[in-house]
């Protein structure tokens, strides 16, 4: 595809070709908008976040997307497996009225897939393109673009631009409104294993080849005071994760090689996960790191433009609500995109509503994911309104999770107040031991 194909105009730009770029395209092309969307790489490309948890069917079947990833074969997780504190705690979604199941996904596919949507519902899509800034204004926007191979940069004009471009945070980057989360001073540090056991719902270390006749639960364990390690079997192997205060790679090599010795020792000093991986080899080359990865937009949206997904902001992924937060603002801002495109004197208030219910989903999930949940008065407010809207069975759930992990304080926090429910449940399930 040569430089001049892309168009000079559109009804809106979207920067991003993950979940929430791939729908907002897809949303906003099936209400009849001419959408371009741009990618700076080619799809299948890789990406981390592979525990999906159920919610995210509502917005897969809202863009009629469902059967596509259905038809992909993903592993069907059945539920979680966490130890915290030397408590083993196992939880099923089923149990708070999900049908449908969560699922281990390998993110190349599963964005492959909502990236193809978006693409055969109208949306314009051109990969190997960099945005790498916008000209923003009340009537309009530009969005400067480069074409990998190409010399020269050209603009796009557009009524609006979606910003999900992920960490890269094209438009948040320009206008200088991201602000590390000093609540989140963590590093993240991962790789792949091959023929990793895993746990089952019954308690069980199994072998990996049996993935498919008995589901795995997500695992998950403590590690020190805040720190946390994730085993996530896929199809092929097993993605394994640390999450540690930054402070514990001060004293590692900066070369990858003493990166890799670090997570390797780690791993086999974490009781439980060492079992898992005992008889399992590392993937060479598989190793990637991340350092004070969380971070919060002072704003979501302002004129022509709207922040979602990563580009808006990104907490501890702990529950794995990354994909879902991600999916909720490409339906919000496409929903408020479309209203200010119908009504131009409804944009402020549109923006406005978008940015309130958005900030409200992410406060709460910081909240939840927090060990000591510390915040301004403002945010406990809109974490506090949102869990209230939930229904019984959510605030059910959200508590059994945090409870999973020592921080139902922090739901304590900010559900006080709301429909009267007490902070208990009966499910999830203690277990005396992993059977190996």
């Amino acid at each position: 595809m040569q430089r001049e194909d892309l168009p000079a105009q559109c009804d809106v730009v979207v920067i991003g070709g993950g979940p929430a770029g791939s729908l907002a395209a897809t949303f906003l092309s099936q209400k009849g908008y001419h959408v371009v969307l741009l990618d700076k790489e080619k799809h299948p490309r890789y990406r981390v976040g592979e525990s999906i948890i159920p919610h995210f069917w509502k917005f897969c079947d809202l863009a009629g997307v469902s059967e596509k990833v259905k038809a992909d074969g993903f592993i069907q997780k059945a539920g979680g497996t966490v130890i915290w504190n030397n408590v083993i705690r196992q939880v099923a979604f089923k149990d708070f009225g999900y049908s449908q199941p969560a699922l281990h996904v390998e993110r190349d596919r599963l964005d492959y897939i909502l990236l193809e949507h978006a693409r055969s519902q109208g949306a314009e899509v051109y990969e190997e393109v960099s945005a790498t800034g916008v000209v923003l204004g009340d009537e309009g926007v530009k969005i400067i673009c480069h074409r990998e191979g190409d010399a020269d940069s050209r603009e796009i004009s557009a009524r609006f631009v979606i910003d999900a471009s992920g960490q890269n945070a094209v438009i948040a980057r320009q206008l200088g409104i991201r602000v590390i989360d000093t609540g989140f001073r963590f590093m993240s540090i991962w790789g792949y294993f091959d023929d990793s056991k895993y746990v089952a719902p019954d308690g069980h270390a199994h072998p990996f080849e049996t993935l498919r006749e008995t589901p795995p639960t997500t695992f998950v364990t403590s590690i020190g005071e805040s720190g946390w390690s994730w085993h996530i079997p896929l199809r092929d192997n097993t993605s394994v994760g640390l999450v540690l205060p930054s402070e514990a790679l001060k004293s590692v090599k900066g070369s990858q090689n003493g990166l890799q010795e670090f997570f390797l020792q780690t791993c086999e000093q974490t009781p439980y996960l060492n079992r898992l991986l005992e008889d399992a080899s590392f993937v060479e080359g598989s190793l990637r790191v991340i350092r004070d990865y969380s971070y919060l937009p002072t704003q979501l949206a302002g004129p022509g433009y709207f922040l979602i997904g990563d580009a808006a902001a990104f907490v501890d992924p702990i529950f794995s609500v990354g994909v879902v937060l991600a999916m909720y603002g490409a339906y919000s801002s496409a929903w408020a995109v479309d209203r200010s495109l119908k009504n131009p004197k409804s944009a402020a208030h549109s923006q406005a509503v978008f940015s309130q219910q958005l900030r409200g989903r992410l406060d709460m999930a910081r909240a939840l994911a927090l060990p000591k949940y510390e915040s301004a008065p403002d945010a406990s407010d809109r974490a506090r309104s949102w869990v209230r809207f939930e229904s019984g069975l959510e605030q059910e759930l959200m508590f059994v999770v945090s409870s999973m992990t020592t921080r139902s304080e922090n739901f304590a926090a900010i559900a006080e107040g709301g429909d009267g429910r007490p902070l208990s449940s009966d499910k999830f399930r203690v277990i005396d031991d992993i059977v190996f």
